[in-house]
């Protein structure tokens, strides 16, 4: 594979401002994650699947691109019926960061918007998911308090401290 034919990446080079030296980063697009609590609030559902820059299957929360010209708020809709099944009557958005998150700013310049979503009543059941082509990924409900053991992604562990501390203050 060339690097001409990425998909998602594009190698872009800036000149620093001060220094003039060459800094490589990459294009890529924005995206959003979620974090889908059941309506109890104890339970979050993870999807698994394989990460090639791990080599394995990880858990983390469901995530997408933002298509160009979509708005976030619609790659989320979007993102949660392919990949939980579960539609926008399904639930309510609980947490949303009011800027989007830069990921790695020395390295790309994707952004990244975070959503906390709760189901409105755990009796719902999802519709069949909608996965992309040679997306492969199973879902699993799993406690809130278990995912530190089962998750390394800093998008799904950064959510889940957003959900802890959005509780403490709840509970404050």
């Amino acid at each position: 594979m060339n690097v001409e034919d990425l998909k998602f990446l594009k190698v872009a080079i800036k000149k620093h401002p001060v220094t003039g030296m060459e800094l490589e980063f990459l294009i890529k697009q924005d995206a959003i994650a979620a974090m889908l609590v059941n309506a109890k609030g104890d339970r979050t559902l993870l999807v698994k699947q394989y990460r090639p820059g791990v080599d394995t299957e990880v858990y983390e929360i469901p995530a997408g691109l933002v298509d160009p010209g979509e708005k976030a708020i619609d790659t989320l809709y979007r993102e949660l019926e392919e990949e939980t099944g579960y539609l926008p009557s399904d639930y309510n958005i609980i947490c949303s960061t009011e800027k989007p998150l830069t990921v790695s700013p020395g390295y790309t310049e994707e952004k990244l918007y975070i959503y906390i979503v709760q189901l409105k009543d755990d009796s719902l059941k999802p519709q069949t998911l909608k996965l992309d082509e040679g997306e492969a990924l199973t879902n699993h409900w799993v406690k809130v308090s278990d995912i530190e053991n089962i998750s390394q992604d800093m998008k799904t562990i950064f959510a889940l401290y957003l959900y802890k501390d959005m509780k403490s203050i709840e509970n404050s």
